[in-house]
């Protein structure tokens, strides 16, 4: 696939090979006032997104995220194979702890190999002390990662084996977070304060805002509730600030049956290796054998309360209720792909566009699908669509820096025709007086005016400057039209690409 950083050298290294192959040929003035106008010209443009991106960035720090820098924590069945296969549409490579209710026979740890996974066991439990058998090998999944995978990644994806990550989206959010520091980071949560069937996802559930999180710019009065901000997210940071009165003086975790809170399992969330550093597989384990709840979800969510943790918002759903980057929907797996057809024909308006470039999640819900095969396709399918969307905004990026360097390379060029005109202006300006005085000897030329060889030679030189500044501006307007056929062919390519597929 190409990235949008491909695509920017794409167009930049046509540009540069255009004015090679047309300087070629012409003097080294021309060459050089051509090349210091493309290159200024490029220069300004390139310093136009930096600012911006600047200015939105103001007072952050950045955390550069890679895929290398990620794992992906999954809990599995063996009935539910089908699935963790297809999930490999999106994981592409990324490594992965998968973790089965039996041992993998070799053929399939061989396999895996082949998709930097690795495989192991943990039984179901017996006797059940939540709804489904394999809840605290849910719970406990990315603390076994860890051991297995130790210090060499920041995040783990966790969620179900239908959960489907964009991983694009995913990267873009966490560079503005820290690894090392203690983040579970989801805006996907079960909440009942009180006796009932609780609901997700529920905004009115206790979390805790990025500690830098600009708030200045959006709606209070969306927000559903004061957050406070913390990094990290801890237990007690969300008890001191509760005006509403959820918690009791012992900052108790809400457990049900009396109340749920939880993140949801199937939206996912991230945690950092910071996390995973402070809270023990052992601790870990010790306490969520220890309870009796409704699911893996709930498993770790508690006991991450417990051991003093709390779940962190990124921030942009808590002021758009209408928008969640977890799981939007819920679980509308159909309405999410009819967004993407909508983008991909042009028909996406902007809170259609907002909630997919804010999309990290999607939860596929595979048992409502009539078969599993039917389920592990829809997954491919939407990857397909997703990558073809966000392929598409790389264009258009592609296309904004063309024109930006196209503008800026005809002020470019019109400055330094600007400065060859005054330089021809000077010269003509020179009588033969003043080329006499300095050097005496003339010659004759056929018209039979005497003129000195020092002005022969002054005119001599201006004209080629004259002609080579010609040249010259004629490069840079070819340069223009290149980069513009640059950006058309990139974008012819990938629709040829398309109608292959």
């Amino acid at each position: 696939m190409i990235t949008s950083q491909h695509s920017r050298a794409l167009i930049l290294a046509a540009a540069v090979l255009s004015f090679a192959v047309m300087l070629d040929a012409v003097p080294m003035f021309a060459q050089t006032q051509s090349t210091a106008a493309s290159e200024a010209a490029t220069a300004i443009a390139k310093a136009k997104l930096e600012a911006a991106t600047a200015a939105q960035n103001a007072g952050k720090k950045k955390f550069p995220v890679t895929r290398e820098d990620m794992v992906v924590a999954m809990p599995v069945d063996q009935a539910h194979l089908t699935i963790a296969h297809a999930s490999r549409v999106w994981r592409k490579g990324v490594r992965t702890y998968v973790a089965g209710n039996s041992p993998a026979p070799n053929a399939l740890v061989q396999e895996g190999k082949l998709h930097n996974e690795t495989w192991s066991y943990y039984p179901d439990d017996a006797p059940l002390r939540s709804l489904y058998g394999g809840d605290t090998r849910a719970a406990l999944v990315p603390y076994l990662a860890h051991a297995s995978f130790g210090d060499t990644y920041k995040w783990l994806l966790y969620g179900d084996d239908d959960t489907v990550w964009f991983m694009e989206s995913v990267m873009k959010l966490l560079q503005d977070f820290d690894p090392d520091l203690p983040y579970f980071i989801t805006d996907h949560m079960w909440w009942a304060s009180s006796p009932g069937r609780a609901s997700h996802p529920n905004p009115e559930a206790p979390r805790c805002l990025p500690c830098d999180f600009d708030d200045s710019k959006f709606d209070h009065s969306l927000k559903p509730f004061n957050a406070p901000k913390g990094c990290p997210c801890t237990a007690q940071l969300i008890c001191e600030s509760d005006e509403r009165g959820i918690f009791n003086q012992y900052c108790d975790v809400p457990k049900a049956p009396m109340s749920t809170y939880s993140m949801h399992g199937g939206a996912g969330g991230i945690i950092s290796i910071g996390m995973l550093r402070a809270v023990s597989l052992d601790y870990m384990e010790k306490c969520v054998k220890s309870l009796y709840s409704t699911g893996g979800d709930a498993f770790i969510s508690i006991c991450t309360w417990q051991a003093g943790y709390a779940m962190t918002d990124p921030g942009y759903s808590f002021f758009h209720p209408d928008v969640n980057m977890f799981d939007p929907g819920p679980e509308d797996r159909m309405g999410n792909m009819m967004k993407l057809v909508r983008a991909l024909d042009h028909r996406c308006d902007d809170a259609c566009q907002h909630q997919l470039s804010n999309m990290l999640t999607l939860h596929v819900r595979s048992r409502v699908f009539p078969q599993l095969e039917d389920a592990a396709q829809f997954i491919k399918a939407i990857i397909g669509m997703y990558d073809v969307f966000m392929e598409n905004k790389r264009i258009k990026a592609a296309q904004a820096v063309a024109n930006l360097v196209e503008v800026d390379s005809s002020a470019a060029a019109a400055a330094v025709a600007a400065e060859t005109a005054a330089m021809e202006a000077d010269v003509q300006a020179l009588t033969v007086a003043e080329v006499e005085a300095r050097q005496p000897n003339s010659t004759k030329v056929e018209s039979g005016t005497e003129v000195s060889a020092s002005k022969q030679a002054a005119i001599a030189s201006a004209q080629q400057a004259i002609q080579a500044r010609a040249v010259a501006d004629a490069t840079d307007a070819a340069a223009a039209v290149a980069l513009q056929n640059a950006a058309a062919a990139a974008l012819a390519k990938k629709q040829s690409h398309r109608k292959l597929q």
